[in-house]
This record gives C-alpha cells, sequence and structure tokens, in this order.
C-alpha cells in the first residue's frame, strides 16, 4: 500500500523505517512530526539477501518521492547479522536514548541512512535478544518515567520491564510461532486446521492455562484426545489452542511484577490479546505498536540529526 506515491516530490524532512523479517513500513515525516507519505512493502529480510536491501529501499523511496538528501533512520531486522549491516546489540539493563548513539551509518546514493541496533540480554540464565522492539518501548518510555511490564505481542512475543525510561530486563516467548507449528506440523493440526473459533472456549483456555501453566503441555495434547475418543469435543481446536498459549505466556510474563501493565499491539492481535487480560481481571493500559515504533524512531531522529529541528516532542 503507498499513499503520497505521485511523481512530484514529497516535502520531507527524514523518512523512518521499520525493517522487519516478513515486512517494512515506511513513512516519510515533516519537522513537526507529520506523515507526508507511507508505503508498505513485503520485502522483509525473510525475503531479501543482502545486496537486496539497497534496491528496495530505493525503490520504495521513489514511490513515495522522497528528495534525493532527506536522511533515513530504520530499526528491526536490517541491522541483524543477516540483514543489510550488522548494527552491534547494545546490553540491557540500558537507558532507552542510548540506542541512537549505537546506530550504524550505511552510504548508498549519496543518501544518509542509519539502523538502530538491538539489545541483548546476555544472561546466561536468561539469554535474549531484541530488534525492533526496543523502538517500541523507546516510543513508550518518552511519554511515562515510571515503572512499567510491556507486552508485545508477536511470532516472538516479548514482555519488557522498564522503570525512568531504563529496559531493565525482558523476556521473549514464541507463542506465535508455536500456535502456527502446532497447528499446521504437528499431531494437532487434524484439529486445528478443521475448527471454527469460538469466543468462550478461547476465554475457557485462557483462564486455564493461566492457572496451571506447567499443565500447558499435557493440556495441549487433550485437543488431539478429545475428538478421538469424544467426536467433536474440541470442535473449537484454533480458539482453545491460542487461548492455552497466550493464558501460560501472560502467566509467565506477569509473574513476580506488580508494576502497570501496557500492552502494545496492533489489529487482531491487540483484540486477542485485550480479551486474554480482561477474561483474567488484569488491568492494563492498550497502545498502537505502529503509533509507537514511529514516535520512537522519530525521537531517535531528532537526537541524531540535531541539525534538521525535528520537534522530538510533537512526535
Amino acid at each position: 500500500m503507498t499513499s503520497g506515491g505521485s511523481a512530484d516530490i514529497v516535502p520531507t524532512d527524514i523518512v523512518l523505517a521499520d525493517w522487519g523479517t516478513s515486512n517494512l513500513r515506511l513513512w516519510a515525516m515533516d519537522a513537526a512530526g507529520h506523515i507526508c507519505a507511507e508505503h508498505r512493502s513485503d520485502k522483509g529480510m525473510g525475503q531479501l539477501d543482502r545486496n537486496g536491501f539497497a534496491p528496495e529501499l530505493g525503490r520504495c523511496l521513489a514511490a513515495m518521492a522522497v528528495p534525493a538528501d532527506t536522511p533515513v533512520l530504520i530499526c528491526g531486522m536490517a541491522g541483524a547479522a543477516q540483514g543489510w549491516h550488522e548494527a552491534p546489540y547494545l546490553d540491557a539493563p540500558c537507558e532507552l536514548s542510548a540506542i541512537g548513539d549505537g546506530a550504524v551509518r550505511v552510504e548508498h546514493d549519496g543518501r544518509d541512512i542509519r539502523i538502530l541496533p538491538g539489545i541483548a540480554q546476555r544472561d546466561r540464565t536468561a539469554p535474549d535478544v531484541m530488534r525492533g522492539e526496543e523502538t517500541i518501548l523507546y516510543g513508550l518510555a518518552r511519554t511515562s518515567q515510571g515503572d512499567a511490564t510491556i507486552c508485545l505481542p508477536g511470532t516472538h512475543a516479548k514482555w519488557a520491564r522498564l522503570s525512568g525510561g531504563y529496559l531493565t530486563g525482558f523476556r521473549t516467548m514464541m507463542t506465535g510461532e508455536m500456535f502456527a507449528l502446532l497447528g499446521e506440523a504437528s499431531i494437532l493440526r487434524h484439529t486445528v486446521g478443521t475448527s471454527d473459533w469460538s469466543d468462550a472456549d478461547f476465554a475457557a483456555a485462557v483462564a486455564e492455562a493461566h492457572e496451571a501453566p506447567a499443565d500447558c503441555l499435557g493440556t495441549l495434547f487433550g485437543l488431539r484426545a478429545g475428538p478421538l475418543l469424544f467426536g467433536n469435543a474440541a470442535a473449537s481446536g484454533s480458539a482453545r489452542l491460542s487461548g492455552l498459549l497466550i493464558g501460560a505466556e501472560i502467566a509467565t510474563g506477569m509473574a513476580g511484577s506488580d508494576a502497570p501493565l501496557c500492552l502494545v499491539a496492533t489489529g487482531g492481535m491487540a483484540d486477542r490479546y485485550a480479551t486474554a487480560l480482561t477474561t483474567l481481571g488484569i488491568d492494563f493500559d492498550m497502545a498502537d505498536a505502529e503509533d509507537a515504533v514511529r514516535n520512537g524512531l522519530f525521537a531517535l531522529a531528532a537526537r541524531i540529526w540535531p541539525e534538521r529541528e525535528l520537534l522530538e516532542t510533537d512526535a
């Protein structure tokens, strides 16, 4: 999807890009933080080799009619070892504003391009990494300096702890990937693949797994055994599978925390997690993930290119 992609040059002060494994999202912004043009591409890191990043970025910038001298700030998987140019990890715990200091410069067609680093948790008992989510967290931390637990659903869901602008720690849970693998490549595919969705069964499964997350592996097999023994006992297998995984994830992510919770997501994923948290009686605030990453990128761009006089507080 493209907007603002006419042949006329679009007045732009900065281009922001979130380059993930599956998709690329770009926003051309003016100095006041207004979106001048935006573009979406399905050419994420997973669809490109190292030599494919520059041409894809060039194609997108041309579609947006961005001036040749406009700098570009990128977060996400473009900075991975398998990406365009590796941006080494910062170490957690860390101040999130330091992300901009770790940006790596890439020259392409004379344009100033910076790729932001990810963050690593170098704890042998809980090793972890993130790329892209750190920029979302910075976008959130700028508006709240208190303690918070942040839930970022996705293929690899992140649960992060913030305190006064610092990322104190985080944990990744493979909830989305497990849902796909179990539903498509395990014995459960026979149940999940032919099932209908049931909100009631989803909510019941969330509560069940949250109450006893250690039992989740055994409960999952019940999605196979139930239909074998009782016919249509698991007619909503997809909803139950999702509920069991998300319920166990929430129990783990919230363990030991009494800080306010913020759910940061977009679209259907936001709805599903909001339903799960509401079912469990857990209070939470919500933020849009796309808004947060764009705001984080804009604020970091203001630090990296002060001469462009970006109005950081208005992002």
